[in-house]
């Protein structure tokens, strides 16, 4: 079973952001006085007395016939989709102004919705306020919790109310690599999905952005669980015309933070390389295992030079991933498919490697003998020690007398040559220094 999705919805400056922060016990959401600051839906995963939920900070809803500008408008259809995605709505008002015609426009949506729906009058803060939230029954949405956000006021109450029914905290089923297929939309990657578990768990269509979430499918391979994660495509944000898009791009991020491995998946037919880079970015600022798949490959006019220009391109585009494994394939006709998951399975297994620190330092003796640091920053750098201290990603620290005599041309040498002799293919590589 999933884990809970709980919507915090309001119109604006009724302190949801406030309440938000307080659930997670952090500073998550920007919170101020201005309409408008929240504009992007926000979700952390949080628990309460033992239930795991997702909690989403959402925009103030602007009810439909009131003259908004073409952004408040946007913001108010990402908080509706938030509440069509919800299992429970916390809907807060402000017991401080009392009820209002938007209040009650906001409560008739919420009614048609169908979901249920835990009614938070927020700023009562005196006992003398509780009087004003008797008003709020007028809603037609239950008994009303009088709270303060922003001083802690009843909030555990309401969420007592808000995890009746939950499930306690889930131990999530373990699997041997999670596996992001990402890339734009409409390069097949509900295609490459269902081909490799062989059955449709993706709608796939011509139509941009059909898959508007993340889909989780478990796949046995050769006795490993593999567990695939099929996203919406990432636009670039300047094409972001529904507000639903604008979170196919969250869960396309969340896919990548949550991976092990990611297969970014190119449109060999139709290549748009700005994009195509910016995705495969997030991937390497991230430290994940990547395999690049040229897709749509029997739709590419062809002669002995194009398998390896393709390629070629890629890496002068995109050249801080030139170490991913890389091959062309035809999801629609199958041709090379059977390479994704053998290729994966490879970056994981390089990803998992470990280099004696005795064999480290031997290596990099030699290394250094054949080119010593230059002198750099006021001083000539010389490095004590080193040792591997983390994998998945890979991460060599060494000890030296200045890190500042360090610079980065350096540390990519060395890091080109631990690649050349120990592999990790796939895997991003990182080199730090720390003074000894």
């Amino acid at each position: 079973m999933s884990t809970r999705t709980v919507v915090i919805v309001g119109r604006p400056t009724v302190g949801k952001s406030t309440l938000f922060n307080r659930i997670i016990g952090q500073r998550r959401s920007v919170v101020h006085e201005t309409a408008g600051v929240t504009r992007d839906r926000i979700a952390e995963i949080t628990d309460w007395a033992g239930h795991a939920f997702q909690l989403l900070d959402t925009g103030g809803i602007v009810p439909f016939g009131e003259e908004v500008s073409k952004f408040d408008s946007l913001v108010t259809e990402i908080a509706r989709d938030a509440i069509a995605e919800a299992d429970v709505v916390i809907f807060m008002v402000d017991g401080s102004g009392g009820l209002s015609t938007w209040d009650d426009a906001i409560a008739q949506d919420l009614r048609r919705s169908g979901k249920p729906v835990v009614l938070a009058v927020n700023k009562v803060e005196k006992p003398s306020q509780q009087y004003a939230v008797h008003e709020f029954y007028n809603l037609g949405l239950g008994d009303p919790f009088a709270i303060s956000a922003m001083q802690g006021l009843n909030i555990g109450d309401l969420l007592d109310r808000v995890v009746e029914g939950f499930p306690t905290v889930e131990i999530e089923t373990p699997c041997d690599g999670r596996v992001a297929i990402v890339g734009r939309p409409n390069v097949g990657k509900s295609s490459l999905l269902n081909l490799l578990v062989g059955r449709r768990e993706s709608l796939v269509s011509d139509i941009a952005g059909t898959t508007r979430d993340t889909v989780h499918t478990d796949l046995k391979w050769h006795g490993k669980t593999l567990r695939l994660i099929d996203t919406a495509g990432l636009r670039r944000k300047s094409r972001v015309q529904e507000a639903v898009e604008a979170f196919c791009n969250m869960r396309t991020v969340r896919a990548i933070e949550q991976c092990d491995v990611a297969v970014l998946m190119i449109d060999a037919a139709n290549p748009a390389v700005t994009q195509d880079s910016k995705i495969a970015g997030l991937i390497h600022d991230q430290g994940k295992g990547v395999v690049v798949c040229f897709n749509k490959w029997d739709l590419v006019e062809k002669d002995h030079r194009t398998h390896e220009q393709v390629w070629a391109d890629f890496c002068r585009e995109v050249p801080f991933l030139t170490y991913a494994p890389w091959f062309t394939l035809s999801a629609e006709t199958r041709q090379r498919s059977g390479r994704v998951l053998e290729t994966v399975w490879e970056v994981l297994e390089a990803r998992k490697q470990r280099v004696e620190t005795s064999e480290l330092n031997r290596f990099l003796e030699g290394v250094i003998q054949r080119q010593p640091p230059r002198y750099h920053g006021g001083g000539l750098g010389k490095i004590y020690f080193a040792t591997q201290v983390e994998t998945a990603p890979p991460v060599f620290l060494l000890s030296v007398n200045n890190p500042k005599w360090f610079d980065r041309s350096y540390l990519r040498y060395l890091n080109n040559r631990i690649r050349e002799t120990y592999g990790f293919r796939g895997s991003r590589i990182f080199v730090k220094t720390k003074a000894h």
